[in-house]
């Protein structure tokens, strides 16, 4: 099986390293248990989309990808990724174009995931713990994918190698909304011996962003609800919306052991907007994990996950409880997330792991435990050379 070393972003190159096409394939899929719907299933408290989310109990797929990278010639490569969760239709990931001038340089147009760095980037995205990050999930919702062009620079100085990206977006995706001009972020990383340091900074200005209201209900859905006149079962922000961000990861050579830790802020600042009044809100969302991972054996790992979430949140104004409660700010507790994972890799490419854990969001806790099949073949046709010409 062939894979891909070229660092992008936090995650692997996909394209290939030879002009050429290279498909691949990968999927998660897992059965969970828990008493009832997850506290972060909706993560009460926090002004997020205030959708019903969706619910992780129960055998589903978790995640699927398809894609393909194709590189036209060394310059030039496009790429394309189809993903699919749950019972959600499947939907387009990532379909972009890339050009390299140079060793350094390169610039990528169309829908694509900004680069956060090699820690919150691919965190949820089938790592090795079954649940997105809360800290993730307050400030972006899940995954950011959106619509831009992004500009990245590599380059190996001494024994570091460092990395810096601009991005420009379309950011009608959380915590975005309609109207939003432009989005922003940048990221800078440098990796040097068994250490990876990370931050990033995204910047939005929404005029739509609507938020459901807690007694609304509504399905699950990636997209910012959009505000209308009529502001039916909708609080509508209008204002600046930052997410700021940093992590470390210490991955050594020489012992069996990794270590990861990320940190995100989200600040938000503007007015709220209901059919029940208008208030100027303020909001600080705070949260974070610590990652460690011990391989026991090449086959056999063992991890733990610890997560933290919290806000500050003000809103003043005329009618500003009746906002408070559509939005259900009263039910505001902070967040928080513990599991232990077992992992077995009985070859390259495929993972089995056994997670249990406790979350607790909004006043309400809940115990959970899960078994993942994960796997990942990131070119499918030389997988199926190397099977045709196993004895």
């Amino acid at each position: 099986m062939q894979t891909s070393v070229h660092a992008h972003g936090g995650e692997a190159d996909p394209l290939p390293a030879e002009p050429g096409v290279r498909v691949g394939v990968a999927g998660a899929l897992r059965v969970l248990d828990a008493p009832r719907e997850l506290p972060s299933q909706r993560l009460p408290g926090f002004l997020l989309q205030g959708d019903a989310g969706m619910d992780a109990r129960g055998a589903q797929l978790e995640h699927g990808v398809l894609d393909a990278g194709w590189r036209l010639h060394g310059q030039w490569g496009a790429y394309a990724a189809l993903g699919k969760h749950g019972s959600d239709p499947a939907h387009i990931e990532a379909a972009w174009l890339q050009w390299q001038p140079g060793a350094d340089w390169r610039l990528t147009a169309g829908r694509q995931r900004p680069a956060l760095g090699a820690v919150v980037t691919p965190a949820g995205h089938l790592d090795r713990f079954a649940l997105v990050p809360l800290a993730k999930q307050a400030s972006f919702g899940h995954d950011w994918i959106d619509d831009g062009v992004q500009l990245g620079w590599r380059r190996a100085i001494g024994r570091a190698d460092l990395t810096l990206d601009a991005g420009l977006w379309r950011g009608r995706v959380w915590p975005g909304g309609a109207g939003t001009p432009v989005a922003l972020s940048l990221h800078g990383g440098v990796t040097a011996g068994d250490f990876t340091f990370d931050a990033f900074a995204a910047h939005f200005e929404p005029t739509g962003r609507g938020t459901r209201a807690a007694l609304a209900g509504g399905g699950h859905s990636h997209a910012a609800p959009v505000c209308d006149e009529a502001l039916k079962d909708m609080v509508c922000f209008a204002g600046r919306s930052q997410v700021l961000g940093a992590s470390a990861r210490w991955l050594s050579h020489d012992l069996p052991l990794s270590a990861s830790a990320a940190m995100l802020w989200h600040r938000d600042r503007g007015p709220l907007r209901s059919r029940n009044g208008l208030g100027d809100y303020g909001g600080d969302t705070l949260g974070g994990w610590v990652e460690g991972v011990w391989a026991i054996q090449p086959q056999w790992e063992l991890g733990a996950r610890l997560e933290r979430l919290q806000s500050r949140q003000r809103l003043q104004g005329a009618g500003v409880s009746l906002i408070a409660a559509e939005l259900g700010l009263n039910a505001y507790r902070p967040a928080n997330r513990a599991a232990l994972m077992l992992g077995w890799l009985p070859r390259e490419g495929i993972a089995l792991r056994l997670e249990v854990g406790t979350e607790a969001a909004g006043g309400w806790r809940s115990r959970f435990a899960a078994l993942r099949a994960v796997f990942r073949i990131d070119d499918v046709a030389a997988a199926l050379r190397g099977a045709s010409r196993a004895p």
